[in-house]
């Protein structure tokens, strides 16, 4: 009888704890509904099986990384030898093209020649897709109008600034896409005016100022570009070289799994924002990229600790002239922030045109000279010290 009794007591006590675990579970969903519905949504998420709880998440709008989707055909990026300057060709695997500034800083005929001919050899039925200038600087854009002279261009990104050479008023141009650009600062060198008029008299041409993000996106492929919002540029002066520079867009080009940087001459000024936004959008704390076009040549000012430890690559690649130039590009100091991290080194200066290759889950460097890395790894700003040593 004893037995049984004890049997009855554990039965009840049971039923209790039971029925209070019930109402602790009962409040604690309510609780959460009421007040932390995200974290009641993903809890029932998981339970359902829709959406994962395992995705990182910053707490902003994290939409998240572009689904990884391996497919066919070739992704080509050509860093150009324009010396002291930039030009960038991309051939996506749809057919399609893009170009990134083109521009030697002095202005060479030769280097002209050379360059056209080059972007000839792989645009050949006359017509380029996209066409980008990042920002106003001559060694950016001195090329860029005899390029809009030479091929019929879909669609032209540029800066948000006014060209006021006298050669603008001379043009012509159309008064309503004159107001498009609403920077309180102008331009007025020849380079830019050159290009601008052509931009703007370009026939057919889609043209989108570099004001707020924007995605461009093909077959398997993607590029989101971070730019100055609408703000920035009316709280920003580009009354000093940094300045102009930072308004280069910054943009993360997705193929085959593949992450490349794409900076322009962006600066200390633009990437801590653009570090920003990219975890905003993505949900993640770091980026975890494998290529990146050095900024500004690899001055010291751009390429930041901070931007290094958030986009993680392996390999960089540099359009510069260290041979008789003043600027002393590559620094030293921006190479040692490479070296330190075991990032692989290319550069124009020392290897001349060069090409980087994504296919199926693999991504390769073709040079036009072989150097080794210890070369690769001495800057610009050290080469002169020893000469004058």
């Amino acid at each position: 009888m004893a037995t049984k009794s004890n049997s009855k007591n554990k039965k009840g006590l049971l039923l209790i704890i039971a029925v209070v675990l019930v109402i602790v579970i009962a409040a604690v969903v309510i609780g959460l509904y009421f007040g932390a519905p995200e974290i009641f949504e993903k809890g029932l998420n998981f339970i359902t099986g829709n959406g994962d709880p395992s995705t990182p998440d910053s707490g902003g709008s994290g939409e998240g990384l572009p689904p990884v989707v391996i497919t066919e055909g070739e992704l080509q990026i050509h860093m150009i030898d324009v010396g002291q300057g930039d030009c960038i060709l991309i051939l996506f695997p749809d057919g399609k093209e893009m170009l990134i500034d083109c521009a030697n800083y002095n202005n060479s005929g030769d280097i002209k020649e050379e360059a056209l001919a080059y972007i000839d050899t792989y645009v050949t039925d006359g017509q380029i897709d996209y066409l980008m200038l990042t920002h106003c600087d001559s060694d950016h854009v001195y090329f860029m109008d005899e390029v809009l002279s030479e091929y019929d261009v879909d669609n032209i990104y540029m800066p948000n600034v006014l060209a006021t050479h006298s050669s603008v008023a001379e043009a012509n141009l159309d008064e309503e896409k004159l107001a498009w650009f609403t920077d309180p600062d102008d331009v007025d060198t020849k380079c830019y005016a050159d290009f601008f008029i052509a931009a703007l008299t370009e026939p057919e041409a889609n043209i989108r100022l570099n004001i707020g993000d924007f995605t461009l996106e093909g077959e398997g492929w993607q590029i989101d570009f971070f730019c100055y919002d609408q703000e920035d540029w009316d709280d920003t002066r580009l009354n000093n070289a940094e300045a102009k520079n930072a308004i280069s867009p910054i943009g993360i080009l997705f193929y085959n799994g593949k992450k490349v940087v794409l900076t322009g001459d962006s600066n200390e000024i633009n990437e801590p924002e653009f570090i920003a936004k990219a975890k905003d959008k993505y949900g993640v704390e770091t980026l975890d990229c494998d290529v990146l076009k050095v900024g500004h040549h690899g001055s010291e000012t751009s390429s930041t600790e901070s931007f290094l430890n958030f986009i993680e690559v392996e390999y960089c690649f540099i359009s510069c002239n260290a041979d008789g130039n003043k600027f002393e590009h590559p620094r030293q100091a921006t190479l040692d922030r490479f070296i330190v991290r075991g990032v692989m080194i290319y550069r124009t200066d020392l290897m001349g045109n060069i090409v980087i290759s994504i296919k199926d889950t693999e991504i390769s460097f073709i040079t036009e000279k072989d150097v080794t890395q210890a070369q690769a790894q001495v800057g610009a700003d050290t080469v002169a010290e020893q000469g004058q040593a």
